[in-house]
């Protein structure tokens, strides 16, 4: 199986990381160097194209850039690179149909559209500021878009904004791919919304709040959502300093699991009638920093160590997060796609 880990290079990452994982065994086969801190990266559904978000500044302008590239083999092949017109870009997504990418400004709390074209993306067509603010007075002093996500099977895009404390969906046009104000769910002050997964029943939704250290189940409402539940990512007795950062929903619609950074662990609830969460357990990666990890077909965990313990091919067995290999040390590991 192929797959692909973004970097923090500030850090000493080595950029985009192609990683093959062959009979239990993690390996190295090429990088792409060009971005500096690519830190999210994405597939087209044909696996032919890579997306992604990167600090480097083009065109004239202060921020950071998205960028396509073709897979050709081995290798990753820079195509199109134009400016988000915002600072630090942490995440991306393409429209249903893939005529278009969106991406989420994190610094600037700004959202980014680009055409998607035959030689990788366009320039920039829209972009949308949000305002406001939270209680906490260093991470909320702003509005910080963390994700961009499409609701399944729809034209609305949600995205969930950290520094207002707020879920923002937005109706897409499909032809031109502008967005229109939708509609917006607010979060509990302070939580700190971060991602976003949806699912499998088309009602529910799991958002995982980056300073709350929880994970709410959201229900759909019109073009929105409500809160129906809140459930801590950590266990009762600890007294360190966390955040939580991934969130996936398992491919048979039964699990949730969310990362925690500082408790270095994976937080794994069943999901009951109505898609209400249970606590399953908390078990720890065996690495540190777990900032983004993505679910296996065969249910095993790869997960991106952003300090230490690189790539982690891990399985849940007996109670605890075991490794199936030896972890693929890539430096400053943030995120992981396949």
């Amino acid at each position: 199986m192929r797959f692909y880990v973004g970097t923090y290079t500030r850090i000493g990452g080595p950029g985009i990381a192609v990683c093959d994982l062959i009979e239990n065994k993690l390996s190295l086969v090429s990088i792409a160097n060009e971005l500096g801190d690519p830190t999210y990266v994405i597939l087209s559904k044909d696996k032919k194209r890579l997306y992604a978000v990167s600090s480097t500044s083009v065109d004239g302008e202060e921020g950071g850039s998205a960028a396509a590239y073709d897979i050709e083999g081995d290798k990753l092949i820079l195509r199109s690179h134009y400016s988000t017109a915002g600072k630090a870009p942490c995440h991306l997504t393409c429209s249903p149909d893939e005529r278009f990418l969106y991406v989420a400004n994190y610094l600037s709390g700004s959202l980014a559209v680009f055409p998607i074209t035959p030689f990788g993306i366009g320039r920039r067509i829209q972009l949308i500021q949000h305002t406001g603010k939270g209680p906490h007075p260093t991470r909320q002093e702003g509005p910080h878009q963390h994700q961009v996500t499409f609701i399944e099977g729809t034209n609305l895009l949600c995205a969930v904004d950290l520094g207002i404390d707020a879920v923002v969906t937005y109706k897409q046009n499909p032809e031109t791919g502008l967005l229109t104000f939708a509609g917006r769910m607010d979060c509990e002050p302070g939580l700190g919304p971060r991602h976003l997964a949806y699912g499998k029943d088309g009602n529910s939704a799991y958002l995982l709040h980056e300073l709350g250290n929880a994970v709410s189940v959201l229900h759909r409402k019109g073009d929105s959502w409500v809160t129906v539940q809140t459930l801590s990512t950590l266990p009762e007795d600890w007294e360190g300093n966390s955040t939580a950062a991934a969130i996936r929903v398992s491919e048979d619609g039964r699990k949730v699991f969310a990362s925690n950074r500082g408790h270095d662990s994976i937080a794994v609830y069943n999901i009951k009638e109505a898609g209400l969460l249970e606590l399953e357990g908390i078990f720890t990666t065996g690495g540190k920093i777990p900032r983004d990890f993505d679910l296996l077909p065969d249910g095993k965990i790869l997960a991106a160590h952003q300090e230490e313990g690189g790539v982690a091919l891990l399985k849940l067995e007996g109670g605890k997060l075991a490794p199936c290999c030896e972890p693929l040390p890539i430096k400053g590991a943030v995120c992981v796609c396949f």
